[in-house]
């Protein structure tokens, strides 16, 4: 199955306004998402936010099917959340673990999450274990299968795609050496679904955190996360309120039995209705079909940079996304994105995610240089790739 190209930019109403290559940070909505978001807020105001919400309850339930659907879980797997990062941390901070007790990571994780484990490691008297990259860039399998072997590992914590460079880590060799060591392993997917087809169960991953405004092309403020049910009561989680718990005796409590025991009760009915309507448009387009689009995008970018002398491209990987990093002579990234924008095309700039981790783990600001991030998604076309390329050119 092909995706129909001109049809999906006939429903993204922004690609007449710019060239958008920035959906590693958030793309642009579709039409059915934007009216899912709309329609709702335009009910609370008619009927009341409360009433809008009971009115929507079957619909809002259809959400965390069709997010279980998307990854290959079960609907009790799932819960949601406001951000990727609330997600990713309401799991890892509901760890139970013991002093000294190490936590693997590698080289390219987010480094918002190597924050949170840093105040993790201070906490409980923890030891973050960085495991090196292999000669492609991406996580080296074999460093990671001694560093299990080693004992006392917690977690292990992998970001599937990185922010800036273009690989796709091997997250299904993680989950297997993972799964044969009886170790929790955590996959940030924030840059990886929505772009790539995605099962939990072939991953071997034990938690999962995605965000609805990269590539599901969801709204801002939407998240969810997946705990396998079968480590549910393994992690506690470290707040409640009524909708995750109720008292039971004197002292006691009864904490909700699946995933949306990491929600808490107030959220936006409107967002999260949005971001089931992404989900559910995504998985009508195909993953696959998606995927090769994204991917020939992305190949056909990076070639075409490679040519200009002035500009070096920094991806690598095995398996590529569609993330593209690339740095041209004599300019800044930043100046690089402010000229582009200047011509209505949207890129973003980042740092290579090993810099920031090594600069996070020795408590300093980043202060390797930064590259220009440009990320395709299937609405993109050929001759907004031409026209970026002619621009630097």
């Amino acid at each position: 199955m092909s995706i129909d190209v001109q049809a999906v930019r006939r429903e993204t109403r922004g690609v007449r306004n710019v060239t958008h290559l920035n959906n590693a940070g958030s793309s642009l909505m579709s039409r059915p998402v934007a009216e899912t978001v709309v329609g709702h807020l335009r009910r609370e105001e008619e009927i009341g936010g409360y009433e809008a919400a009971e009115e929507a309850a079957d619909r809002l339930d259809d959400v965390y099917s069709s997010v279980a659907r998307l990854i290959g879980a079960q609907a009790n797997e799932i819960a949601l959340a406001e951000s990727g990062s609330r997600a990713w941390g309401a799991a890892v901070y509901s760890l139970p673990v013991e002093p000294g007790a190490r936590l693997l990571i590698g080289r390219t994780e987010y480094s918002g999450n190597v924050i949170a484990l840093r105040q993790l490691a201070r906490r409980h008297g923890l030891q973050i274990v960085v495991v090196r990259d292999d000669p492609h860039g991406q996580v080296d399998v074999e460093h990671l299968q001694r560093e299990l072997e080693r004992g006392n590992v917690a977690m292990v914590a992998l970001t599937h795609v990185p922010m800036a460079n273009g690989l796709v880590n091997p997250a299904t060799q993680v989950g297997r050496l993972c799964r044969a060591a009886g170790v929790l392993f955590v996959l940030d997917a924030c840059q990886s679904v929505g772009q790539m087809p995605l099962d939990v169960e072939a991953l071997g991953c034990d938690v999962l955190a995605g965000t609805g405004r990269k590539f599901l092309r969801g709204p801002r403020g939407t998240a969810f996360l997946y705990v396998r049910a079968s480590v549910l009561e393994q992690l506690e989680p470290v707040m409640l309120d009524g909708h995750s718990a109720v008292p039971s005796g004197a002292n006691g409590l009864e904490i909700r039995g699946d995933a949306r025991r990491f929600e808490s009760w107030e959220t936006s009915v409107a967002g999260r209705l949005g971001l089931g309507r992404a989900v559910d448009y995504a998985l009508a387009l195909g993953l696959d079909a998606v995927q090769e689009r994204v991917a020939r995008l992305a190949e056909l970018l990076r070639n075409a940079l490679s040519a200009l002398p002035a500009v070096t491209v920094h991806d690598g990987g095995v398996i590529r996304s569609g993330i593209v990093t690339f740095s041209v002579r004599g300019s800044d990234a930043g100046t690089v994105r402010a000229k582009l924008a200047d011509h209505r095309i949207n890129v973003s700039v980042a740092p290579l995610p090993s810099s920031e981790v090594n600069a996070v783990l020795a408590g300093k600001p980043c202060a390797a240089p930064t590259v220009v991030r440009a990320s395709v998604h299937y609405y993109n076309t050929e001759a907004e790739i031409q026209r970026l390329v002619h621009l630097l050119r």
